[in-house]
């Protein structure tokens, strides 16, 4: 008897250990996958490297390319990347090119500091250009309207040159920010600040180059519908008809109320 309590308390233990068990055996395998894919890009960004100090420019750009199109690729490795990939075009004289590696190189790494022993002049000039010109924009806000006392919302924010590190901004207050895109952002608005009917800013702050924000976007709060609604069955559907309540400011004549008479409807000339 004592053997068979002993087994049930064996397996029990291992019902509720071996669940554990598997979520850090999962999570483990997602650490790992996860430094992988760090140190092989790592060491295709330092291979990259090499090959442009070479001069092999068509075996730099595919190390980067490979780089670039795996998953669970840090801001920072990919910042190096797009620099590498960026000095690869200032050598070989492609300015668009070099343009848009530089802009994807502020964007993931906003405040880079170029590196005077192994950048050259020309990548300093381009970044100076570039920061002038990425100014975020917001173009659009979802949903720019809500009930006064609505709980709180996932704001989305599209637009343009959002940067790793951008923040939403509502009525001047920053908010927690998670950056999809240069042309996403999301944000959390709490029910706090939808507790008041009006008009709010929603900016978007991006932290390239000592810090710029954008044009304001409007958010309304508006007061909670009041007004009632009841549901009537109409040819075998269901819609919905408002129930207006009819006040009566005094009280008519019955006596001249049954004397009222309508005019007659006009007649075909």
């Amino acid at each position: 008897m004592k053997k068979m309590i002993n087994s049930i308390t064996l397996i029990a233990a291992i019902l509720i250990i071996a669940p554990i068990l598997t979520f850090n055996a999962d999570s483990i395998k997602l650490n790992v996958l996860w430094a992988q894919t760090q140190d092989q890009c790592t060491e295709q960004l330092d291979k990259a490297e090499e090959e442009y100090q070479a001069g092999k420019w068509t075996e730099a750009i595919a190390l980067i390319e490979q780089c670039l199109k795996k998953e669970n690729v840090g801001e920072l490795e990919k910042g190096r990347a797009y620099r590498i990939l960026g000095l690869v075009y200032i050598a070989i004289q492609l300015e668009k090119e070099a343009n848009d590696a530089v802009k994807n190189l502020l964007i993931m790494v906003p405040n880079y500091k170029v590196d005077p022993v192994k950048d050259p002049p020309s990548l300093q000039k381009i970044i100076d250009n570039m920061a002038l010109t990425l100014n975020p924009k917001i173009s659009g806000i979802s949903p720019n309207t809500v009930d006064q006392g609505e709980k709180g919302i996932k704001l989305k924010v599209t637009g343009s040159n959002f940067a790793y590190g951008s923040v939403v901004k509502f009525n001047g207050v920053s908010k927690s920010t998670t950056y999809v895109s240069s042309t996403e952002l999301t944000a959390d608005v709490l029910t706090s600040d939808l507790a008041k009917t009006g008009e709010y800013d929603v900016t978007v702050y991006s932290p390239i180059m000592g810090g710029k924000t954008s044009e304001a976007e409007k958010f309304t709060v508006q007061k909670a519908s009041s007004f009632p609604w009841t549901w009537i069955a109409v040819g075998g559907g269901v819609v919905a008809a408002a129930v207006v309540a009819v006040l009566t400011l005094g009280k008519k004549d019955e006596s001249t109320a049954s004397q009222t008479k309508l005019a007659d409807p006009p007649t075909r000339p």
